[in-house]
């Protein structure tokens, strides 16, 4: 089978399942973290894969620039995934190997990528039956990936730790703005905006190097003085509490 028939079927799959609101799945296969960090000066970082169902998958990996529903192999990334297609039995891992070549990438800051695992389930016997209708899942799992150039200052924790934030209102909605001024992607999980004896839900997103994002705020048609209290995901996949005044 080939990537590019794998990939393909991705969305006829996921598109007949959406219609089964009553069927409860989920993936088989584990990633071993909930990100990789590739540091500029690594020669390869390792990636753990695990099989934990009862049924042996074929999977396929790749990275992508954030275009989620583009072909890989239309895809021009300056890595290499070794094996990009792999079998894995039950209860059994394979080892990945992630391989950067060199070209020239940002030095200033980090560049975000995406890592991908797409798992095919074996097609039962009863598939061959043509009087039996019966539907195959495909899941894909997809992480956030992570180029890291040498010798950028500071470091992640403080990065998320100093992010700023302001308020504007658009129409009859306010938006809370989040500002990194660091060289460091800062993952966002949660955010409320704490005004008084109120605290008002945000529609939290991640912020990209050197960048501002926007959130609505949720239930706010007028902006209030307050504080902003966040979590963030660090490097090995951890929470960390922040607080911070409103500017």
């Amino acid at each position: 089978m080939s990537n590019t028939f794998v990939f393909k079927g991705l969305k006829t799959l996921l598109c007949a399942a959406a219609f089964i609101t009553s069927f409860q799945a989920c993936a088989d296969i584990v990633i071993s973290g909930t990100r990789i960090i590739y540091p500029q000066s690594s020669k390869d970082v390792i990636v753990g894969l695990e099989n934990r169902g009862n049924k042996p998958l074929l999977v396929q990996t790749w990275l992508d620039d954030g275009r989620d529903d583009v072909n890989p192999q239309e895809l021009k990334l300056p890595f290499v995934i070794t094996p990009p297609v792999s079998r894995i039995d039950p209860k059994k891992g394979q080892s990945l190997r992630i391989t950067y070549m060199g070209k020239s990438l940002p030095q200033e800051r980090e560049t975000l990528y995406w890592f991908n695992v797409l798992e095919i389930p074996p097609k039962s016997k009863a598939a061959n039956d043509e009087n039996l209708n019966q539907l195959q899942l495909a899941f894909r799992t997809r992480i956030k990936f992570i180029f890291r150039p040498d010798g950028l200052k500071g470091n992640p924790l403080d990065a998320a730790a100093n992010v700023t934030w302001s308020q504007k209102k658009e129409g009859n909605t306010v938006q809370l703005v989040a500002h990194n001024n660091s060289p460091y992607n800062v993952s966002i999980s949660t955010v409320k905006l704490k005004s008084g004896q109120q605290t008002y839900e945000v529609a939290n997103k991640s912020v990209l190097p050197f960048s501002e994002v926007s959130m609505p705020v949720k239930s706010l048609t007028s902006t209030v003085s307050g504080s902003v209290e966040f979590e963030t995901i660090n490097d090995h996949g951890g929470v960390d509490k922040h607080e911070a005044q409103l500017k």
